[in-house]
């Protein structure tokens, strides 16, 4: 009968690895996509628009999801970065168990 729990680092490292590829991905599409939606030229939606604030309103919203797609991007590289660390920690902790056992056994 096996007991505790055991942690597949191999399994940490590899999500890692694509959580920050996607990091990476997330921040270039965003900003390809969204690239010129927060200028826009005086009068876009006319002079009533630009009375209302309609531009203003418009470049503010574009702006936000601007400011979104850039936190979305780097809460996923530190979340990969938090596995990458949590992956190293287990394996140290292993390797530490280890040597810990083999002393023991040796005296």
């Amino acid at each position: 009968m096996n007991s505790g729990f055991a942690v597949d680092t191999a399994a940490l490292t590899a999500y890692s690895g694509t959580a920050s590829g996607l990091a990476g991905e997330v921040g270039a599409i965003g900003t390809s996509t969204l690239a010129g939606t927060t200028s826009l030229a005086a009068g876009s939606f006319g002079k009533i628009g630009d009375e209302v604030g309609l531009g203003a309103a418009f470049q503010q919203a574009a702006q936000t999801q601007v400011d979104g797609v850039a936190a979305a991007s780097s809460g996923l590289s530190a979340f990969a970065t938090a596995v990458s660390k949590a992956a190293t920690a287990y394996q140290e902790q292993e390797a530490q168990h280890g040597a810990d056992l083999n002393r023991a056994y040796k005296v």
